[in-house]
This record gives C-alpha cells, structure tokens and sequence, in this order.
C-alpha cells in the first residue's frame, strides 16, 4: 500500500485510532502505528491462470468481512479498485457514506462488468480520490479529488541541480524503480550504449537482467544498482541529471498514470523522458522538464544531446518550483477533506 501515509500520517496526528486490514503477498511484516494489523498471507504463482489467482485473492473477502463486522468500525478506507470492485456490494449496503476510495491504476474499467462495479462503489463513496487526472476518462463520472502521490518529506531532503552537465561531459540518465520493460530498456541501451555523452544507469530490482545483456552487447557506459532501500532513494537520484520515464505506449493503464519519477524530476530540476500520447508527456512539457520521445531509437541520442545543451536551468529551476507549489496546494485540499471527514467523526463519537 505505496504512501498510505498520506492517511496514516493525519491519523497520528491527531490521535486517531485505525487498524490495517491487508494481503501480504511478499511476507513481510512492516512497521506501521496502527492499533491492529491484520495480515492475510498469500502465495502466487506467476504461473498461474487468472481464474486461479482471483480464487486466492477473493478468499480474503470472507477473511476481512469478518472482522470489519467484529470491530464495527466507524469509516473504512478502501486502497486500490481491486478492492473496491471486490467489497462493492458490502461497502454499498453497510457503510454507504462512510468510506472513500482510493484509485491508484487503471483496473479494467473497458469491462462493462468491472465498471458497473467500479461505478457501484464510487456513487455510494464519501468521496474517491485518483492519483491522476488521465483517470477521468475511463471513470463513471464524478467529482474525484487529485491526490498528488509522492513521499514529500523524502524528496525535500534530496539537492536539486542548479546547471546542466557541459559539452563534453556524460549525460546521466536514470531509471530508479522496479525494472520490468525490458524490450523497450534494451532499445535505449542500444540507442545510447558505447556512446561517451551518456552513461546509462538502472537503479532498482530487475537491473540485473539488464546487466546481463549489457555485459552479452560489450556495452560499458552502464551503471546498475540490483535493489535499493527507501532512504537510498536520495543518494542514487544525486547521480542522475535525466530521469528515464520510458515505460510503455498504447496501453491505457500507461497512458494515463501519473509517474512518481515525475515527481522526482520537479524536486531535482532535471529532465525527464516521456513517450509521445502519454498523459505524461502533457503534463511534463507543460511544467518544462518533460522531452517528449517519439519512439525513434535511432536519433534519440542526437536529438536529445542537442535538445538538453539547449536548456536554460534557471528557468527550469522556477517552473519546476512553481509545478510543486501547485501539487502542496492540490494537497492541501485533500488533508482539508479529512479534517472534515474525520474530526467530524470524532466529534461524534
């Protein structure tokens, strides 16, 4: 559950006890202040049909149900629309107005089924909130709340670049993250590999099957970190002047996310690559750090070295401090949304 601070953080607050409801698919018990942590453990195979794995995962319908019905709570927040299109009868009819929804990902909505679902559980919401506005066009209609999803005191801690790398010197781009698009990883290897204006770096879990096919291609301008702790986080982005946000294309779920390397580029002032027709690349050439990529390996090295030289850090800096006003702003919005919505509750109680 990616910053589920953004609540937990408000509850410790002001005092407000809750307890944690989860599957735990990697068997890891984590720190948390919740008064009770009811962990469901489960195992999946990769492997596996789907039919297989949605019998796995529905069986913690009967297992959470149960202990929401114990404890009667006051108010439940639901995390992820898997989840919502899961409980949507019982959140409908037991606590109508009195949980909110958090969507983080594209889920199927194209399915007519999954959407009558998803539209279910949003109309009798107290409120859902989206972690990008890409979503509205595949969400029944309704008036969602952007919620900005980065770890703020994280990236506050991180020194932002104040020039651009010099004529001459190696253009470091990063992707930090968990690794998983190889196909596309391995075409900018190719397209910046044995290139002295670049050095390639993959920070996160995955690299090292990037590793490997550097090592088969004699590629020697690559940089890997296998796996990395959260508070690393700071020290690996100091390395980069580009953030790599070359995931996919034509995939709707890809399309209209919102990174959190975007996030990371406004907090270190450097560029970031998107792809063209992304909901990424909207957002980003307006803010001034995105380079909108057009799926052209071959020039990418060119056009990028000259497009980079090309920028005015300054301005660059003043955009970027400007974009992350408005995301502190657009979240203020959302911790006044549960001032109301949980101090209310209580004053109730």
């Amino acid at each position: 559950m990616s910053l589920i601070s953004l609540y937990t953080s408000y509850f410790d607050k002001y005092g407000i006890e809750y307890d944690i409801i989860y599957i735990d698919k990697y068997n890891e018990e984590e720190y948390t202040t919740a008064k009770r942590v009811y962990r469901y453990p489960i195992k999946i195979n990769r492997e596996w049909k789907k039919i297989w794995k949605i019998l796995v995962y529905s069986k913690f319908k009967s297992f959470s149900q149960k202990i929401i019905n114990e404890n009667e709570y006051d108010y439940i927040i639901v995390w992820r629309t898997e989840t919502a299109i899961m409980f949507a009868d019982y959140l409908s009819k037991r606590y109508k107005g009195r949980y909110c929804l958090n969507i983080r990902d594209y889920c199927m909505e194209k399915n007519p089924f999954v959407y009558l679902r998803v539209r279910k559980a949003v109309l009798n919401a107290d409120f859902t909130t989206i972690s990008s506005d890409g979503y509205r066009c595949f969400l029944p209609e309704n008036d969602y709340l952007t919620i900005h999803s980065f770890n703020e005191v994280l990236l506050s801690k991180c020194e932002s670049k104040t020039t651009i790398k010099k004529y001459g010197e190696p253009i470091n781009v990063c992707f930090i993250g968990y690794v998983r698009f190889f196909n596309i990883d391995k075409k900018l290897i190719d397209a910046l590999g044995n290139d002295s204006r670049y050095l390639i770096q993959f920070f996160g879990e995955g690299s090292q099957y990037l590793e490997e096919y550097a090592k088969e291609k004699k590629i020697w301008n690559v940089e890997f970190v296998k796996g990395f702790k959260i508070e690393e986080t700071c020290e690996l982005l100091k390395r980069a002047d580009v953030i790599n946000n070359l995931y996919g294309y034509n995939n709707i779920a890809l399309d209209t996310a919102i990174s959190t390397k975007y996030y990371y580029a406004l907090y270190m002032n450097v560029p970031i690559l998107v792809f063209k027709g992304t909901f990424m690349e909207e957002i980003s050439c307006k803010s001034g750090v995105g380079y909108a990529f057009d799926c052209n390996f071959d020039s990418l090295a060119d056009d990028f070295y000259d497009w980079y030289h090309s920028l005015n850090f300054v301005k660059l800096k003043e955009q970027c401090d400007y974009e992350i006003d408005c995301i502190k702003e657009s979240n203020k919005t959302f911790e006044k949304l549960l001032e109301i919505t949980f101090n209310n509750k209580n004053e109730e109680d």
